[in-house]
């Protein structure tokens, strides 16, 4: 299957940010087809994007992943 994904980040803080934001996905055959973030294979079912997030700003994260099991 193929899933899209939307994360959208908030800082109400007076100085920029990085978050790190963690995705599982649960099967070990999958793929990153699309990224508006780099990214970091963290172990064979698991991805995590480092996102900056402006003081008192938001940031918008998209990915589309292609996952199938044999």
């Amino acid at each position: 299957y193929q899933a899209s994904y939307e994360v959208v980040l908030r800082n109400h803080k007076d100085e920029s940010v990085f978050v790190l934001v963690p995705h599982h996905i649960g099967y070990a055959n999958w793929k990153v087809v699309s990224s508006s973030l780099d990214y970091t294979k963290k172990d064979a079912t698991t991805i995590e994007f480092r996102v900056p997030v402006a003081a008192d700003g938001e940031a918008k994260l998209t990915y589309t992943l292609d996952v199938w099991w044999r």
